[in-house]
């Protein structure tokens, strides 16, 4: 299977601290890629480095050619006082979109992410409004590779299917490889067809979500790694 993007020896270091240890990692092209790892496992730092937001200090990322990538890392980077439309369309005229075509992408992106009443201001939305949101905005130049940290956190159920259900139409309809990090492992199982554990940042182990069938991720990932 073709890989979208990989890394070699990958490594970052702060001071003293090591994030990342000579991790290699490879992700195919069209698949949802399930990072897995506790707090300060370097799921974070490997992702800012992957969307370019981020030097590593030794090793190489190798990525297929004219790749566009888009992400979500930490909280989404948005302008409170202006609406969800606001937000989009300022983010477009960055990108050079021609001003003619702005409006209909605007009001495709929001289609595309659930989001409604898109009028008020962005301080007066709900998480889960700022995640879709967010997601509208790492769409905006149609990337082929989607970096996504912890997107599910502090949603509700149906807001967490409703997220995951958006996830599962960019990567089938529109056939962009995504990356996502979650803690929910449950609901990473649902919709990730291959999985990467790091540990102290160390790559433990890539599988396929074929590989553990049937097995429950959750319990997988306790008993092998923890």
């Amino acid at each position: 299977m073709n890989e979208i993007i990989r890394t070699k020896n990958l490594c970052k270091c702060y001071k003293e601290t090591t994030a990342l240890n000579n991790l290699s990692l490879h992700i195919p092209q069209g698949s949802i890629y399930g990072l897995i790892g506790n707090n300060g496992a370097g799921k974070t730092t490997l992702m800012r480095i992957l969307a370019d937001l981020q030097r590593q200090s030794s090793g190489t990322v190798v990525k297929s050619s004219n790749i566009k990538i888009g992400a979500i890392i930490e909280t989404p980077a948005l302008y409170p006082t202006l609406s969800a439309r606001g937000n989009l369309m300022y983010q477009l005229k960055i990108c050079g979109y021609p001003s003619k075509e702005i409006k209909p992408k605007i009001s495709e992106l929001l289609k595309l992410v659930h989001l409604k009443d898109t009028r008020k201001m962005v301080m007066n939305y709900s998480l889960g409004m700022k995640q879709r949101l967010g997601l509208a905005m790492a769409l905006v130049g149609d990337p082929d590779f989607l970096i996504l940290d912890e997107p599910l956190n502090g949603l509700d159920p149906e807001g967490i299917k409703d997220f995951r259900s958006i996830i599962a139409r960019l990567n089938e309809e529109f056939g962009v490889t995504i990356m996502i990090s979650s803690h929910i492992l449950s609901e990473l199982q649902k919709v990730a067809n291959h999985y990467g554990f790091l540990k102290n940042g160390v790559l433990i182990q890539e599988i396929s979500s074929s590989e553990i069938a049937d097995t429950d991720l959750e319990a997988f990932y306790f008993k092998n790694f923890l």
